[in-house]
């Protein structure tokens, strides 16, 4: 890892993991620049049933994330950029933490990513949060159902973490508190700039 570019910090799991809570956590705590992997989803391309990818290909290279990948090597040569995403500029801060689902088996953003935490999150705990976070409302019952039928039927298998997608620099269980989760990132982060020094 370079002491003189910003270290990028990628942070992946399964949806539901914890990834936007805890980079959100560490962003304060390290005054980080945040890119977030679903801002790009309007202006990019990738597989439209993640059921069928899944079953077929699982080729990464079908998430076509351009703006994104040449949005961290521009930050990385320590440019400002303005996020093509989001309009508001981004600065090249020391640590840019990155919300990474597919880590380094993603190859365009991948290859920009210093650290990579996966969080590894049980199926469930997952489930929860994404069905709380997606259906706030009560009128939301059945759609929730619907959510549940397809999970136990088709998309259960995406919750569950590969070998290649738990291939980190740190694997971090994603069911501990987001404070614990925070001092175990932050105290790997010390160590990386103790050994760098």
């Amino acid at each position: 890892m370079s002491k003189s570019h910003p270290i990028i910090i990628g942070i992946s799991g399964i949806a539901g993991a914890g990834k936007s809570t805890l980079i959100k956590k560490l962003a304060e705590a390290l005054h980080a620049t945040t890119l977030f992997w679903d801002d790009y989803d309007e202006i990019s391309s990738g597989p439209k049933d993640y059921v069928e990818w899944y079953k077929s290909s699982r080729d990464y290279d079908e998430w076509v994330y351009a703006a994104l990948a040449n949005t961290l090597k521009k930050l990385k040569e320590e440019k400002k950029v303005v996020c093509p995403a989001t309009k508001k500029e981004l600065v090249p801060t020391k640590y840019i933490l990155l919300d990474a689902p597919l880590g380094y088996c993603h190859k365009a953003t991948g290859q920009h990513i210093d650290f990579l935490i996966c969080l590894d999150t049980p199926p469930d705990i997952a489930l929860a949060r994404r069905l709380l976070r997606d259906h706030q409302s009560h009128s939301e019952c059945k759609k929730m159902k619907e959510d549940l039928e397809y999970y136990l039927a088709y998309s259960r298998p995406l919750f569950i973490l590969t070998s290649e997608q738990k291939k980190s620099d740190l694997l971090l269980n994603g069911s501990l508190p987001l404070e614990k989760q925070e001092q175990i990132v932050l105290h790997a982060l010390r160590e990386i700039n103790r050994i760098n020094q």
